[in-house]
């Protein structure tokens, strides 16, 4: 398997995390503009044929991301479940309920939905506002990705229509729910334990006290179709690997994450209201002893009663890698002319005009990197959210 620790200066180069950058935006576009020609021409007369190709269009933009993570940076996962579980992966609807205590968990995901053939088929709850950015909020709104409002009534309604849109997919879905509605950080913990001692609930270490609306209407939408719930759990270990961040991985620093997986039949969640509630805080009181004794010892069952499940491995596939190497000879010959064009026409405000496009791409991927840092999630504890339960 190629190994990248002899290129870790080179994957430094500003200059290539630019052309990584320019890659994803060009080819994001021309998959949205796929994307669209296909949904106004093909959809509404072969729902299942559009699905079965934006499966792989969604696949050639989704693992490029990857690439960064896995052949770049040279990043891995390690995954601990029961061999039940393991062989299940990918041939079976999923609710994936996973916690989100990283900048980068959510591409720990990724990279499981991707190793068990399952990625371009990977759905997840997002902010309205995302199916307006380029690439992958087009992507996501041409893929039947649920946006919500943060407006419970309107999304009560969003969530049952949409979910009933994955039940007839000719392949199987992993939806994806981080139940605590935002990132960890000490400020959110401390205002999430506060909010839990008012309502009597049992105050957790290292997580957020989970949002019930949103996991109940899940619960109750899918029953019948979808058999099963992935309980998550991700820690990251930092003996083998950097801190999580997007910005250590785009620099060739590898990150290593372990990840400890349940599988729960969808029946045990009760049909009631208050049942499902209860429910989520219990499964959310066990991911949190299983995170406290992995963050304490290294081991998510040492320090509690739960499974010691083994190690499964989960080698990387070469299709990220042969996605990305042809994405960018395409985008670099283009830019290439495109620039030889502009140099040799001799005109100084053309020139200016490229200099520009390179200054404006570099601030873009910056600015990129930074809505993924920790501090720039959701207010947990504001007043709009201390209503939310």
């Amino acid at each position: 398997m190629w190994e990248l620790e002899d290129f870790t200066e080179i994957r430094r180069w500003y200059a290539l995390h630019l052309l990584l950058c320019v890659t994803f935006f060009i080819s994001g576009v021309i998959i949205n503009a796929v994307q669209f020609l296909l949904y106004v021409t093909l959809r509404p007369f072969s729902k299942s044929l559009y699905c079965s190709i934006n499966y792989y269009l969604m696949y050639s933009l989704m693992s490029q991301v990857l690439f960064l993570a896995e052949w770049w940076s040279g990043s891995d996962v390690r995954v601990f479940a029961s061999d039940e579980s393991f062989q299940k992966w990918g041939k079976e609807h999923a609710l994936i309920i996973m916690n989100h205590s990283y900048e980068i968990d959510w591409l720990m995901g990724w990279i499981i939905a991707d190793r068990s053939q399952i990625l371009g088929s990977a759905k997840v709850f997002v902010k309205k506002m995302m199916q307006y950015v380029p690439t992958i909020g087009w992507a996501w709104r041409f893929s039947d990705i649920i946006f919500l409002n943060r407006n419970w009534q309107e999304d009560k309604t969003i969530m049952q229509n949409q979910i009933k849109e994955f039940f007839d997919y000719p392949y199987p879905v992993w939806m994806l729910l981080f139940a605590e509605g935002t990132r960890f950080t000490p400020a959110k913990h401390k205002a999430s334990m506060e909010f839990a001692r008012k309502r009597g609930l049992p105050e957790l270490k290292r997580l957020l006290i989970p949002r019930t609306r949103g996991f109940i209407q899940c619960a109750q939408s899918l029953k019948g179709n979808f058999p099963v719930i992935y309980d998550v759990t991700v820690g990251f270990n930092i003996t083998e690997g950097e801190e999580p961040t997007l910005q250590n991985m785009l620099r060739g620093r590898k990150v290593m994450s372990e990840i400890y997986v349940r599988r729960i039949p969808l029946d045990e969640v009760p049909d009631d209201d208050e049942g499902a509630s209860k429910y989520l805080q219990e499964l959310y009181q066990t991911k949190d002893q299983l995170l406290d004794s992995y963050i304490n010892t290294g081991n998510f069952t040492k320090e509690n009663d739960l499974p010691d499940y083994p190690s499964h491995p989960m080698p990387r596939r070469i299709y990220s890698l042969l996605n990305m190497v042809g994405w960018a000879c395409f985008v670099l010959s283009q830019i290439l002319r495109f620039y030889y064009n502009l140099i040799t026409s001799g005109s100084l405000l053309s020139i200016s005009f490229a200099v520009g496009i390179v200054i404006f791409a570099y601030i873009g991927l910056y600015k990129m990197i930074g809505l993924t840092k920790i501090d720039k999630g959701s207010k947990y504890g504001s007043t709009d959210t201390k209503k939310e339960d």
